[in-house]
């Protein structure tokens, strides 16, 4: 079951500063965790699009709807100071745009699904594992989504950590694509820590990725697709590989980001900074690795 990340790795010429990330293969099975609507995407829609070309199995689990988003509130509702139901509103146009993205992608129903734990709050829930959470947008303090994977499920680490481990039974993934622990959103870095616990807790093992999409540097203005995705300066020293993008590939990724309509004109810089020629993934240690670090 478990493949060692070494072993998807191939080097490629010296001009390459890193190594290349082999495409998934008809055996596998690919979770990508998102932590809002429109981050699987933008972190790896890429490497989705060549592993169900190639018969892998790919599944996508959203921890939130992102509805706690006050511009697109404003936005949607033409207002400037959003209601709760606005917020909710939000929600629910963002799943309804995920399900047209993941018909973009070629992902069946079955294979995706919204937990719908509150914007901008996995930090507070991870931090207070107590407590009962309550949504700065929607004002909620339990999933209020139909479609959500538990409906009415409570605002609680253990709730969230319960879901994803019921995602994770029912994909079974060799390959498991999340936020890194230090990218700088709160929500992205609670969810690596989401992903470490539920794995953990069923003691399953997987090649982990990872993907940055919060940090210091800026989003550039101009549409730059033949340009490399590169990680920070300060970052450069990490174990990053990258997956190269073909032409077809990366307008099939910007027509997905294009579904999410609720998020204009943001979606925009997302497009120039994350449709590259290539998409760029953390390579944590295998386990095998890890042992012999000891």
């Amino acid at each position: 079951m478990f493949l060692s990340a070494v072993a998807l790795l191939t080097m490629v010429n010296r001009s390459e500063i890193y190594p290349r990330l082999a495409p998934a293969r008809r055996n596998d099975r690919i979770l990508i965790v998102a932590p809002h609507i429109d981050d699987e995407a933008i972190s790896a829609g890429g490497y989705a699009v060549d592993a169900i070309a190639n018969g892998a199995e790919v599944y996508v689990v959203y921890l939130t709807a992102g509805d706690c988003n006050r511009f697109s509130a404003r936005l949607l509702h033409r207002t400037l100071e959003p209601t709760a139901s606005n917020y909710l509103s939000v929600g629910k146009t963002r799943i309804a745009e995920a399900k047209t993205a993941m018909k973009i992608l070629g992902i069946p129903p079955d294979h995706f699904f919204v937990l719908g734990y509150p914007d901008r709050g996995l930090r507070a829930m991870v931090d207070n594992p107590e407590a009962i959470v309550r949504s700065r947008g929607t004002r909620a303090h339990e999933v209020p989504y139909d479609d959500a994977l538990s409906p009415g499920s409570e605002y609680r680490i253990e709730n969230a950590i319960n879901d994803l481990k019921q995602v994770i039974e029912l994909a079974r993934p060799t390959t498991v694509i999340a936020p890194v622990p230090f990218d700088m959103h709160t929500d992205h870095a609670a969810t690596a820590e989401i992903v470490d616990l539920a794995l953990d807790e069923l003691q399953w093992k997987a090649t982990r990725l990872g993907y940055l999409v919060h940090s210091r540097r800026m989003k550039p203005l101009m549409n730059t697709p033949t340009r490399a995705l590169l990680p920070p300066t300060r970052l450069k020293q990490f174990s990053w590989a990258t997956y190269p993008l073909s032409d077809r590939v990366k307008q099939i990724k910007t027509d997905m980001l294009m579904t999410y309509k609720s998020q204009r004109p943001y979606v925009f810089l997302l497009r120039n900074a994350f449709v590259r020629r290539n998409e760029l993934f953390f390579v944590y240690p295998s386990p095998a690795q890890l042992l012999l670090a000891r």
